[in-house]
């Protein structure tokens, strides 16, 4: 997954930084709902594109099940979807549809895996310096 977002999007982040980095969930997406379903006036809205131009390669890992794991393969495997793809990454024109769901998020319960304190330091730590150009 790869994001994007402007300075004024990251700034209404700092102000939320406690909330972000706090949510005991060790996935940064889910504490992204988490504060924009609790501390932003103005929801986050998402962006979807058809083809992504960000991939994952991670075959080793927390999440892998396999017994054999081959990054390598991966890669190889993503430069043929890349060449074959190429042609539609740069299109002469961009259309926009806007998918306006009446559903109410529900936030499940957090995963847990980031309640260490020093964890939550370290988080708040990459905004500091942003607090000063509020």
């Amino acid at each position: 997954m790869g994001m994007a977002f402007t300075r004024t999007e990251w700034n209404k982040m700092v102000a939320c930084s406690s909330s972000f980095c706090k949510y005991d969930d060790y996935n940064w997406d889910w504490s992204l709902q988490h504060v924009s379903l609790n501390c932003m006036e103005e929801k986050l809205q998402v962006m979807m594109v058809k083809g992504p131009r960000v991939f994952h390669i991670g075959e080793c890992g927390v999440h892998h099940k396999k017994s054999h794991c081959d990054s390598d393969s991966v890669i190889e495997k993503l430069k043929t979807i890349i060449k074959t793809a190429n042609k539609y990454f740069f299109p002469d024109s961009l259309s926009v549809s806007r998918l306006n769901t009446k559903k109410k998020t529900k936030l499940k319960k957090a995963n847990g895996g980031w309640g260490d304190k020093r964890d939550h330091w370290l988080c708040m730590n990459f905004t500091l310096s942003s607090f000063n150009m509020l």
